[in-house]
């Protein structure tokens, strides 16, 4: 394996590991801040859960359109080039 295989393969390792802090950060972060506002605003958890539940959701879109768009990437190289 030559240098720049080597740093294709360590690039996209690190561009996958993000995808997974995302996943868990993004429910946490949002599930604070509306707890935060409920607390705030004196209110039952319901910011807390639709802020957590959007955070879900989004960090999951995205990991689903990231994943698409790598894929027709790699469909249009493949071709491209003339491969099946």
């Amino acid at each position: 394996m030559n240098l720049n295989q080597k740093r294709e393969f360590s690039d996209g390792l690190f561009n996958q590991s993000h995808g997974s802090f995302e996943l868990v950060l993004a429910p946490v972060i949002l599930a604070l801040v509306g707890l935060g506002l409920d607390r705030w605003l004196g209110t039952s958890p319901v910011f807390t859960i639709v802020l957590a539940v959007a955070g879900m959701v989004g960090s999951w879109a995205k990991q689903y359109y990231t994943y698409r768009s790598a894929i027709d990437q790699q469909c249009a190289r493949r071709a491209g080039a003339g491969l099946p």
